[in-house]
């Protein structure tokens, strides 16, 4: 139902809707000024150049050689890549990786790492009950090797030196590949 006197609404309204639209065209066509704004003739701000930082840090070419000695030590004792390759990779001081969708079933780890005493692989299944955690120490300078039974899901691997030493110039590597191959 309509309340009685809505035609005389119309009448009233329709010179507040017109002086309304009068209002936003006449404003629409104005220019503000920016008085904390560049000039045009200056350079704007992103093409402007500032003073040189300082120099960055260069690596020491003893501590690289010895970096990428050990790095490619540790993919020797790794040796071929196995064909049901999951996952794998070498680093410097250690590496972390997730799988999303991890078949159930049982795996073979392979680790090595070279230029510290030891390193400690883990692989972790958050949310399982039993924890989910596995744990492989490494002493440097060979190949290790074990099997673990890993559930369906996510999984994450790691790698690190497990050592207090600085291990400058050390490395690790990891492969994780199923048993049997699919």
């Amino acid at each position: 139902m309509v309340a009685t006197g809505g035609r005389q609404w119309d009448r009233a309204a329709a010179p507040l809707i017109v002086l309304a639209f009068l209002a936003v065209t006449a404003l629409a066509g104005c220019e503000v000024a920016d008085d904390v704004g560049h000039p045009a003739s200056e350079t704007p701000p992103s093409a402007r150049s500032s003073a040189p930082g300082p120099p960055l840090p260069t690596q020491d070419p003893e501590l690289a050689a010895r970096a990428v000695r050990n790095q490619a030590a540790v993919e020797r004792i790794l040796g071929t890549p196995p064909s049901a390759i999951v996952m794998g990779a070498s680093a410097g001081f250690g590496f972390r990786g997730s799988f999303r969708g991890l078949a159930e079933g049982t795996y073979d780890v392979t680790a090595a790492c070279t230029g510290t005493p030891s390193a400690l692989l883990t692989i972790s299944q958050d949310g399982r009950r039993d924890g989910g955690g596995w744990e492989l120490n490494v002493p440097c300078g060979r190949t290790v090797e074990a099997s673990v039974a890993l559930k369906s899901g996510p999984a994450t691997v790691q790698i690190v030196k497990n050592s207090t030493d600085l291990g400058f110039g050390a490395a690790v590597g990891f492969r994780v590949a199923r048993h049997p191959p699919p």
